[in-house]
């Protein structure tokens, strides 16, 4: 799945004529699960290391992972949550939602964010910047928002 991921993140940036090479990518959420701590065999891990090998800019939020150990994931270097206050999912060429944690605010993220990838199904309203795992591209689903 972390590679269909990244190619869902891949197609994402090319409806924006970007590459994923030197794009500032967001990870929202990289714990195993939602609302808990546990990194354990977290699929976020190997997202993180196949777009920094692909050489993205990554970042991560999550409010219960405040750092990343270099030995848990293939870049072998710590990362810290970054925080996101409200006005800078913009600042982001992609986010990608890996883990749908409560305390995540979508509405201000959909609203700011270029394009998200959505791997949780965590915003539920159609939105021309959200593409969702295994979904038609926002522009062939022909909904209006209004």
């Amino acid at each position: 799945m972390p590679h269909y991921v990244v190619d869902k993140v891949a197609e994402a940036l090319n409806t924006k004529r970007k590459a994923i090479n030197g794009s500032k990518i967001l990870i929202s959420g990289v714990a195993y699960k939602r609302d808990i701590d546990d990194l354990r065999e977290a699929p976020s891990l190997d997202v993180i290391g196949l777009l920094h090998g692909r050489g993205a800019k990554v970042s991560y939020h999550d409010p219960h992972v405040p750092e990343i150990p270099a030995r848990e994931w293939a870049g072998r270097f710590d990362l810290k949550s970054s925080p996101v206050p409200r006005g800078s999912y913009g600042d982001y060429d992609c986010v990608v939602i890996i883990t749908d944690h409560k305390a995540c605010d979508y509405t201000a993220m959909v609203a700011e964010a270029d394009l998200i990838v959505d791997t949780r199904n965590a915003i539920k309203l159609a939105a021309p910047n959200v593409f969702k795992l295994g979904a038609p591209r926002p522009e062939d689903e022909k909904v209006e928002i209004g």
